[in-house]
């Protein structure tokens, strides 16, 4: 009989694993971090001793992101997925947080729908390879880390000031900001090792997207050669822009679902996802 309990640190080699069967490149590092925004919030499913699946939540304070949704190819089919989704959804729900959010892969949406989620918008994947280029970005210093997170918070939709902290202690040479007038108008950060890079979260303000390219620029130059992801909302065209422009390409699009309704963003002001798994 499947049984669902709260993912241990012991449990990470067997997520990189499994993980590591979709090519999705998540890190032991990844995983941990996970654990420390929400010790209780990721799960696995197994089978007696044998662990075959796991899914994992992030709660923000109005909001939460369930990602990592995954089982072994052995046993799809047979609602072990269910099982983890409705296990995430009711810890979510015990937290009193209505709003969760998910980025779905555009084949599985059926799936996701069976459960109340909805689709609210296209997300584009895009892969390319760092170049080197002048920034007039800055290095992110911590003692500017809570102006950083006010900023983020009105246009993500939710406090994300622990996820940021975490980033920030990890990769502290790919965080970046810029200021217009005195103020946080945009900031990036990325995340990754010498095998590639993930880009995100990052945002900038829409009036002053010029900035955007800064932020980019700051972080490739950090990565010479290698490969990065970023993640970003099909409808703001400026990130596209920049993004092709500094060499990248689309390799596909994910669908954002909702269940419990919107939170209310500004998506023309994101330019990154933090993360498939973490919105």
């Amino acid at each position: 009989m499947v049984a669902v309990r709260v993912m241990e640190p012991t449990d990470i080699p067997f997520a990189v694993e499994l993980t590591d069967t979709e090519k999705w490149e998540f890190t032991r590092k990844d995983f941990l971090r996970l654990l420390r925004l929400d010790p209780r919030g990721c799960f696995v499913a197994a089978d007696g001793r044998e662990r075959i699946g796991l899914i994992t939540t992030t709660t923000y304070d109005r909001v939460a992101w369930i990602g990592n949704a995954i089982v072994a190819k052995s046993v799809r089919g047979q609602g072990v997925g269910g099982q983890l989704i409705d296990r995430a959804i009711s810890y979510i729900e015990a937290k009193k947080i209505s709003k969760i959010g998910l980025h779905s892969y555009l084949s599985i949406r059926s799936l996701y729908e069976k459960f109340g989620f909805l689709e609210n918008a296209l997300f584009v994947r895009y892969v390319g390879k760092a170049e080197a280029g002048y920034s007039e970005a800055k290095r992110l210093k911590l003692n500017c880390l809570n102006e950083v997170a006010e900023f983020d918070r009105d246009r993500f939709g939710a406090d994300r000031t622990r996820l940021l902290e975490l980033l920030y202690r990890d990769y502290p040479d790919l965080c970046f900001v810029v200021e217009h007038h005195g103020r946080v108008s945009g900031y990036i950060f990325a995340k990754g090792s010498q095998s590639g890079y993930e880009i995100g979260p990052w945002v900038c303000n829409h009036e002053t997207s010029q900035f955007a390219e800064a932020l980019l620029e700051a972080t490739l130059n950090k990565m010479k050669g290698k490969t990065v992801e970023v993640t970003v909302p099909e409808e703001n065209r400026r990130a596209d822009q920049v993004l092709t422009e500094s060499g990248f390409s689309s390799v596909g699009k994910v669908a954002e679902m909702f269940r419990g309704g919107v939170p209310r963003r500004r998506l023309d002001s994101i330019f990154a996802v933090g993360g498939l798994e973490k919105g």
